[in-house]
């Protein structure tokens, strides 16, 4: 709603200015309430090579992607040449890390733990559901409804609610009973919810959807926190910094891909119909969503791999007096 009216009062340059004041807030507020880190004997220093390595690797495979759609398949140069090289990049970075004598940007030996590799390969797959989907639902909402900028955020308002309703909760019952069925049960809101999207038309009853936002913002609140706790299970806490670092990428990534892999799917729905014709860009929008509802139901399988509740480095290490 607040990009809504940014948008509408300013211009859509807005929506990255406003970042600004921001962030110099947050670091004025960080500066003054986070405590200083304790300085250690050990010093690292940052892994320019795995950051040469990694950062193009996913750029590129992302790239590739996006092209998809505009150069009708995987057969065009512009498509496999980024994908390739992003492969090549990604598989030399793991043969870099394995061997390397100094602590890699990413500990891919942290991925021997079934717990953690399952939970971020439900980062990935949470980022495309949540962060895809949050790039269709507004355009839905401007291109087939005629909202304005505004009146699309208001309408997805529901869903915020949704999230905050299950947070709190989820938290509590995932530390407490472990991740596995927290996980199950968000993604099978997030289905449900989406569903109505992907039979969406010109005229689909606003009420219906607000109430699929409202139950797959449900889903989306007790989903990521579920994950996050059970990722830092059975973890000792030297390892829990090296993990943040790992989960962070994957769920920044996941987003990447989800955006990319959904704009590209309603492209292609859209590919030889006129603007104008709007139940041909209605029907775009509802296979992307079909899409967003494929990838939750595939999450499904790293979800029955997390372990039930553990105590982590964090819990298990011996308290200073």
């Amino acid at each position: 709603m607040l990009g809504g009216i940014i948008v509408n009062s300013l211009n859509w340059r807005a929506i990255f200015s406003i970042n600004i004041p921001i962030c110099i807030v947050a670091i004025a507020l960080a500066v003054w309430g986070i405590p200083a880190d304790k300085l250690t004997e050990k010093k690292e220093s940052l892994d320019v090579i795995g950051m040469l390595l990694l950062s193009p690797a996913f750029s590129l495979l992302i790239y590739g992607i996006a092209q998809v759609a505009s150069h009708g398949g995987l057969n065009a140069s512009a498509v496999y040449v980024p994908l390739i090289i992003g492969v090549v990049l990604m598989a030399a970075y793991v043969l870099y890390a394995l061997n390397t004598k100094r602590e890699p940007v990413l500990n891919v030996r942290l991925f021997k733990s079934v717990n953690f590799s399952a939970s971020n390969i439900l980062l990935i797959l949470s980022g495309i559901v949540t962060n895809g989907a949050m790039l269709m639902l507004p355009l839905y909402y401007q291109e087939v409804r005629g909202a304005s900028a505004l009146y699309a955020g208001l309408w997805l308002l529901p869903q915020g609610v949704g999230m905050l309703l299950t947070r709190s909760w989820a938290a509590k019952a995932a530390d407490r009973k472990g991740s596995r069925n927290i996980v199950l049960l968000s993604l099978a809101a997030i289905a449900i919810g989406t569903l109505p999207f992907a039979f969406v038309g010109t005229d689909t009853d606003y009420i219906l959807l607000s109430v699929a936002l409202l139950i797959r913002g449900a889903g989306l609140g007790g989903l990521l926190i579920a994950i996050m706790t059970s990722a830092y299970n059975g973890l000792q806490r030297e390892q829990v910094p090296h993990a943040s670092t790992a989960t962070r990428i994957f769920q920044t990534i996941g987003g990447a891909f989800g955006s990319a892999i959904l704009a590209t799917v309603a492209q292609q729905q859209m590919a030889g119909h006129p603007d104008s014709d709007l139940h041909s860009i209605s029907h775009a929008f509802g296979v992307s969503f079909w899409w967003v509802i494929g990838f939750t139901v595939a999450a499904v399988i790293p979800a029955l791999f997390l372990t039930m509740r553990k105590k982590s480095g964090l819990e298990t290490a011996p308290q200073g007096k």
